[in-house]
């Protein structure tokens, strides 16, 4: 055995032997037992037929390049009786795929699940009924299609404090999207989190976002790679102040780059490369918006993105993102031709087609660029980054100081929102 504060996993010449999340778990609830302490999961490719649930004061530690978890195949079925709240129970038509340990969620029959970032676990299954290990706490219906689906964060957590995920590939591609395509999950999923860490970790395929927590605090992801996941690349959800993104490697997602969800607040995002997203929904680099006042923005990259490099979105007054600090970033190159932005968006020119690269609507205020380069470096028709600032009408008190900004094709300023209190002259 390994020493009191660290246990082994691996498919050999491990303190506990296996290549699948039951050995990982295993692992973890004992550290977790004895206080904590450190998992160190060997190289090898694991599969995971439900989520790598993390424990409280305990890291979990492999080696990004050669320590890959997988999503296991996917089971999907349309549910025969309603799935209550209160329920420990779900009745699918058909029961054949699925097992004891397998993680799941419930979903309407699109595939929307509100459970796709909370999933429930199999206990048993008797009879063709699933036994679960926790209550369900979402009303779905049978009669209207509803479906219940192994799929699920690779590693999720819960009322979780001090814990670490460091060194890691998750690859979360289903082996079959059918019925997928509306579902929204993360490969990494925290809620309730508070002082945790997510370093050096690659996390692609997902369908959802690649890295996302919600109703945390203190969570801090450094040096990691998102790329190709369906939605967002890093994904800050409802409520979690004071989250620190930096030095990572956002790129080629289906939305934005770095979604800013509501309530993010007094956080710091810094040093990461943020290109290539919103291909599919066309999206932006960054996006902020609801309550997200008081943070950072510094020493990004952002470039190539679908629609602007940063989109301050539309709220009122009162769930407008306040009192941010844009400094010292290289936002270029932004935007898409006219004929790749989907039809249905082509009627807002000014909003989806005349894209920007800092890009502020709603009633906004108090906002600081400094020293950023912005700029669009491609000629002619590629030239698709139309301004360097948009203010709609409703934004007030921006103040730009010491900014580089050259060669927009639509110029450096369209300014809607007629403030006298911006101070834009050095745009003039």
């Amino acid at each position: 055995m390994g020493s009191y504060r660290e246990i082994t996993v691996g498919p050999r010449q491990a303190d506990i032997l296996g290549k699948d999340n039951r050995a990982i778990q295993m692992a973890l609830d004992a550290m977790a037992y004895r206080g904590g302490g450190t998992v160190r999961v060997l190289p090898g490719q694991y599969t995971c037929y439900g989520p790598v649930r993390l424990r409280s004061n305990v890291r979990l530690v492999g080696d990004r390049a050669k320590t890959v978890l997988r999503m296991g195949p996917v089971v999907r079925s349309r549910l025969a009786l309603d799935a209550d709240t209160g329920q420990k129970e779900i009745t699918p038509v058909d029961a054949s795929g699925f097992c004891a340990g397998m993680g799941v969620t419930i979903g309407d029959k699109d595939g929307r699940s509100p459970m796709a970032t909370m999933p429930l676990t199999i206990a048993r299954v008797s009879d063709g009924v699933l036994h679960l290990t926790d209550y369900n706490v979402h009303d779905m219906n049978a009669e209207r299609g509803d479906c219940v689906v192994s799929y699920f964060p690779l590693i999720h957590a819960c009322e979780v404090d001090n814990a670490t995920v460091d060194g890691f590939t998750l690859d979360a591609a289903p082996d079959s999207m059918d019925g997928l395509k509306a579902h929204w999950g993360g490969a990494i999923y925290m809620r309730y989190a508070r002082h945790c860490l997510i370093r050096n970790v690659t996390a692609r395929g997902c369908v959802g976002d690649g890295i996302r927590f919600g109703r945390s605090e203190h969570v801090t992801v450094e040096d990691c790679e998102t790329a190709d996941n369906y939605h967002y690349g890093i994904h800050p959800g409802s409520h979690s102040p004071w989250t620190t993104v930096r030095r990572c490697h956002i790129h080629h997602n289906g939305s934005d780059g770095l979604y800013l969800c509501w309530g993010v607040r007094e956080g710091v995002f810094e040093d990461n490369a943020i290109h290539h997203n919103g291909g599919r929904l066309h999206r932006n680099g960054i996006s902020i918006g609801h309550k997200d006042v008081d943070n950072v923005i510094a020493r990004n990259h952002v470039y190539e993105n679908a629609k602007h490099g940063l989109c301050f979105r539309v709220k009122t007054e009162g769930n407008g993102a306040h009192r941010n600090l844009i400094r010292e970033n290289v936002i270029e190159n932004n935007g898409s031709p006219k004929n790749k932005v989907p039809p249905a968006l082509r009627k807002e020119p000014r909003y989806e087609v005349l894209c920007c690269g800092v890009f502020i609507r709603g009633v906004t205020h108090d906002l600081t660029f400094e020293r950023n380069i912005i700029r669009e470096t491609r000629r002619g028709k590629a030239a698709v980054q139309h301004n360097a600032f948009y203010l709609d009408r409703g934004v007030s008190r921006v103040r730009l100081m010491g900014n580089t900004v050259s060669d927009h094709p639509g110029g450096k300023l369209a300014d809607d929102s007629h403030s006298r209190d911006n101070d834009l002259h050095e745009l003039s």
